[in-house]
């Protein structure tokens, strides 16, 4: 990699060079969209960092860290683009549009599951009992794993992982030795649940003889990968979404919540930074980019809307060839559990003004979130609304006659109400209102 220090004077706007002449931060729509979208930008190889870190170990741990590095070589999320590409076509049966669409009526199962003991129990913390839990599960399910095996699996690859930083450690080898003995259980697993797998699973289908031209080094790789992928970044994803969405009036829409859940997305993501390597030279208007160059996007500055840039692309799931390729399935996790937390606690609110976030380089997310799921409203107050208003279907839009109709009910019978602009637009929404604070 070039440690040449980069010119500095003629640094176009939103982009700022990295200490020591190591690559660039952009924070511009613009720049990070036609950056990501050139074929020259790749990603951090795990190549080099493994060789680095094998010259400097004994003769009996070095085959460990050799295997080791073949291993993450294999991974999707660090491969090379050619690699990279054909793992992609591979992996990306179970991520099309119709493959997720069939997995609809299993997340909203997952996701009525473990909504209805949370609002059972009145609420609680949402970022472990639902968040986390919602997201172990669908991920279980993607890969044909039960929780507790994704969630064991998951526990293994973190120590798999810590390898990669086994050169900044005061005993690299035994960093090595202890990710060796995690790769060996990992695989050891997987060859157990392989049989058990439902077969419109990940694992189903390989165990049923699915290889899309694939080695089997290449499914236990990808499958760590999957596990990584699918537990911190969706419940992270979950976790900002419900700081918009819970408590508000506009929640009782299906359109507005969707909405909300993008402006979650966009404005906090949650990966803050997206990292990339340059392979070859590259030149984006005044920015020049050498070869081993760092592009480092910031994600939730480069959300900002830009007229500039066709279809205001939104950057929290990546873009370019790199782009996740789970991003379809996450956004209907989160639609399907805000729609169970409707129906089974419509007033959900959460209880602390102030929230604390997860101190991490690279995630982003709530450290915890306490919700009060409050108890229906009373069965005479939904009479009476359905009554005034001679409508029965609780979801129907009202009209903006409605609305002060049924502002004017719930005042006679002794609730505050909103503001006409902020006004809940189904009966159901007015039901909540009543059960928050607010009312």
């Amino acid at each position: 990699m070039s440690h040449i220090r980069s010119p500095e004077a003629a640094t176009p706007p939103g982009i700022s060079p990295l200490p020591g002449g190591l690559g660039w931060v952009v924070a511009d729509r613009e720049a990070a969209v036609g950056l990501l979208s050139d074929d020259r930008l790749g990603v951090v190889e795990s190549t080099a960092v493994m060789a680095s870190l094998t010259h400097g170990l004994a003769d009996d741990v070095r085959p460990m860290a050799e295997e080791l590095g073949a291993f993450a070589e294999r991974i999707m999320l660090q491969a090379s683009p050619e690699r990279h590409a054909g793992l992609r076509r591979a992996f990306g049966r179970f991520f099309t549009a119709d493959a997720v669409e069939a997995m609809v009526p299993a997340l909203r199962a997952l996701a009525d599951r473990v909504v209805g003991r949370f609002a059972a129990a009145g609420g609680g913390e949402f970022m472990t009992a639902v968040a986390f839990r919602y997201a172990i599960e669908c991920g279980a399910h993607l890969l044909g794993l039960s929780p507790e095996e994704f969630h064991r699996l998951h526990k293994l690859s973190q120590r798999l992982a810590l390898v990669a930083y086994a050169a900044r450690l005061p005993d690299p080898a035994a960093a090595v030795t202890e990710g060796h003995a995690a790769l060996a259980e990992i695989r050891r697993s997987l060859r157990r649940a392989r049989p058990q797998a439902p077969p419109g699973s990940v694992l189903g289908a390989w165990h049923a003889g699915w290889t899309g031209g694939l080695a089997e080094e290449d499914f236990e790789a990808n499958i760590v990968m999957l596990v990584q992928a699918s537990l911190e970044t969706v419940a992270g994803m979950l976790g900002n979404a419900a700081i918009f969405i819970l408590g508000s009036p506009a929640a009782s829409d299906p359109a507005h919540r969707e909405a909300m859940l993008d402006e979650a997305l966009r404005s906090e993501p949650p990966l803050k930074t997206l990292e990339r390597v340059a392979h070859a030279p590259i030149t984006f208007g005044d920015l020049h980019v050498r070869a081993g160059q760092i592009i480092s996007v910031r994600v939730a500055e480069a959300n900002r809307p830009d007229d500039r840039v066709a279809g205001r692309a939104v950057l929290s799931f990546g873009w370019g060839a790199y782009r996740c390729l789970g991003a379809r399935l996450a956004r209907y996790q989160a639609i399907e559990l805000f729609d169970a937390l409707h129906r089974a606690a419509p007033g959900a609110v959460l209880v602390d003004d102030e929230i604390e976030r997860i101190r991490h380089i690279r995630f982003n997310m709530p450290r915890r979130l306490m919700v009060r799921c409050p108890a229906e409203p009373e069965p005479d107050l939904a009479r009476m609304l359905t009554e005034s208003l001679a409508e029965h279907d609780l979801d129907r839009p009202l009209s903006s006659v409605e609305r002060v109709m049924a502002a004017a009910t719930l005042e006679q019978n002794g609730h505050t109400v909103p503001d006409h602009a902020t006004a809940p637009t189904t009966i159901r929404g007015w039901l909540a209102w009543a059960t928050t604070h607010r009312g």
